[in-house]
């Protein structure tokens, strides 16, 4: 009896060297006999990459229709010709072209994403039946019509038109979807962001402007609504074109505002003083002795622990020691609290974790676990250094002293749409969890508000506004020692417009400025009086005690009718079908009118008596 099991394996492996067969056969036909002029009926994604618009509907992103320009060999009858009218026309190396004509792969890109010269020049010579084996290749391309607008925000797509980074990235999938829905669209879902193009367009200018006066490396500013958590601007100077990407280094290109983990200096006092004043530890009319450092001593070490301070303050309670950043201050605060409740307030501040916006890379920080703090940890922290944070987690901190107590979390995309107008994904308010009491958010920002007009924050003061803030400078570590850097510094600001009860949020940063001054208080107050100048003018927010009138932008006139009715019919000729309008409605009258424009005749003639029943024919022209 013959083994079934050998025949089973017989009857398997020849069905699938039939398969195999089949489809190298099926291959082979495709490679050798393409469509006549179509070349190797290469298939381009054809779904069109969905724009990206600011919260007004204005373009940021948008796709269009561009050629590339294929080659398939086994048509080619000419290689020596059709290299060099390539090469004039692409600007390739002749010869380079000739050899892959020769010997080159049987299918070949030539160059994608042409010009429309280059296609129109194209497709000029395969008109006259030259150029065979070269195809024109419809895709998509992808351009910015607002060229450097928030371009590490956007982010941008690579040659096949897939996100590589920001937005473009991060909503890939929505903007150029795999599977088409069901109504077969070609067109991917468009992403609305929050970011307000008009205010972005201007703070960059400023962004650039302090770069340049500052001979800083890097200037970043954020602007955020502080009641919803929406970002209004992101901006990142130097910038680049996002039609032109591949000119900017990687590091221009870089996110800055979420992936770059910092220390942040004395803004961070805002934090650290609000937790201690939440726990109880401190009162705000507590006082401390600033006499132009902080010292303490170790009690297992005897280590002496000493951070000196800019000046000699004397006595100073929690408002005094914002106001003048005090180093010696803070510290002495911090001794009142434990590392541990210390370490949990500052990571109910959002510290040490990701905000969780809806894009790619976004920085935790820096914040090691307190049982790994050393003797100095604590009141360095309280500083602002010691810490690493990145710019969005100050942002989403600073909502807490503007929404009583409660955090919000930051967010850049308002909607996703899709091309049949259903709303894939909406964004609104995130509550994320209340971190301190409403009464201690009110006090500290109260404080601010002191900070601003008379203190490191002086010169961010702007007549018949009140803001509240807090100024930073902050050593830079140097990677080739590990040591703070005696040349590199990072200036800041954080402020609220209005004080007492904040819509805006702006927190800005100045890195490595090498001009006048490095302090936060001198370089960076001003530019954030530069910013909140822009927010007042283009959100049009009134002075202290001003009104605010609101009104729907048309007014509405109700001019006095010509026509006055009393008992006799007037004289009529010069009026307008709407000036009638009281004799059309005088009851017991029957009127007949003729013809559009103005009255040229009327039946019967003026100061006929109106009677009841009296019948009135007017014409107009």
């Amino acid at each position: 009896m013959k083994n079934p099991l050998g025949l089973r394996y017989k009857i398997f492996f020849g069905l699938t060297a039939l398969v195999a067969l089949v489809l190298l056969g099926q291959y082979g036909l495709i490679m050798l006999f393409p469509p006549l002029g179509e070349g190797p009926g290469l298939i381009f994604t054809q779904v069109e990459r969905g724009p990206v618009l600011d919260r007004s509907g204005r373009l940021l992103a948008v796709s269009n229709k561009v050629n590339t320009a294929t080659l398939w060999r086994p048509q080619i009858v000419n290689a020596e010709a059709t290299a060099t009218q390539l090469s004039e026309i692409l600007g390739l190396d002749s010869a380079g072209l000739f050899d892959r004509l020769k010997n080159g792969p049987q299918f070949q890109y030539l160059k994608r994403k042409l010009s429309q010269k280059e296609s129109g020049a194209l497709r000029d010579l395969k008109a006259k039946g030259e150029l065979n084996g070269v195809h024109l290749e419809e895709e998509f391309d992808r351009s910015y019509p607002q060229g450097p607008l928030a371009a590490s925000l956007l982010g941008y797509v690579g040659v096949d038109n897939i996100g590589l980074a920001g937005i473009e990235y991060t909503y890939n999938n929505a903007l150029a979807p795999a599977i088409i829905g069901k109504t077969n669209e070609k067109i991917g879902a468009s992403v609305y962001l929050t970011i307000d193009s008009i205010l972005q367009y201007e703070v960059e200018k400023i962004a650039s402007e302090t770069l340049a006066q500052n001979k800083a490396t890097r200037v970043n500013i954020l602007v955020s609504a502080a009641k919803t958590g929406e970002i209004l601007v992101w901006a990142t100077s130097p910038g680049f074109d996002l039609n032109h990407v591949q000119e900017a280094s990687e590091e221009v290109r870089n996110n800055a505002l979420q992936i770059r983990a910092y220390e942040p200096g004395s803004v961070f006092k805002v934090f650290s003083l609000s937790t201690l004043l939440d726990a109880g530890v401190l009162k705000p009319t507590d006082t401390f002795e600033c006499n132009g450092f902080y010292e303490t001593t170790i009690p297992k070490t005897g280590e002496v622990i000493r951070i000196r301070d800019l000046a000699i303050y004397g006595r100073l309670d929690v408002a005094g020691i914002l106001l003048h950043s005090s180093n010696a201050g803070t510290g002495y605060a911090s001794d009142r609290i434990e590392a541990k409740p210390f370490e949990a307030g500052l990571r109910r501040y959002g510290f040490g974790e990701v905000t969780g916006i809806s894009l790619n890379g976004e920085s935790p920080g820096i914040l090691q676990p307190s049982s790994s703090w050393s003797g100095r940890s604590k009141p360095t922290i309280a500083m602002g250094q010691e810490i690493g944070v990145s710019a969005l987690q100050i942002v989403q901190a600073a909502s807490v002293l503007a929404n009583a107590g409660v955090m919000l979390k930051p967010w850049v995309v308002s909607k996703v749409v899709a091309a049949d107008g259903e709303v894939l994904a909406e964004n609104s308010r995130v509550e994320v969890r209340k971190v301190i009491q409403p009464a201690t958010a009110r006090g500290v920002l109260e404080m601010l508000k002191g900070t601003v007009e008379t203190g490191t924050g002086k010169r961010a003061r702007i007549e018949g506004y009140d803001l509240a803030g807090k100024t930073g400078t902050a050593q830079v570590r140097d990677p080739a020692t590990g040591k703070y850097s005696q040349e590199n510094y990072l200036a800041s600001v954080l402020l609220y417009l209005p004080a007492d009860n904040p819509q805006y949020i702006i927190y800005l940063t100045i890195e490595h400025p090498m001009g006048a001054s490095y302090l936060g208080g001198q370089i960076a107050a001003p530019v954030g009086k530069l910013v909140a100048e822009k927010l007042i003018q283009l959100k049009a927010l009134p002075r202290i005690g001003e009104d605010v009138v609101s009104h729907p932008g048309s007014v509405k006139v109700d001019l006095p009718s010509k026509l006055i009715l009393v008992d006799t019919l007037p004289d009529l000729s010069g009026l307008s079908k709407r000036d009638l309008l009281p004799l059309l409605t005088r009851a017991g009258l029957s009127i007949e009118l003729r013809g559009e424009g103005w009255v040229v005749h009327q039946d019967p003639v003026p100061g006929t008596p109106l009677t009841p029943g009296l019948k009135v024919t007017v014409e107009l022209q």
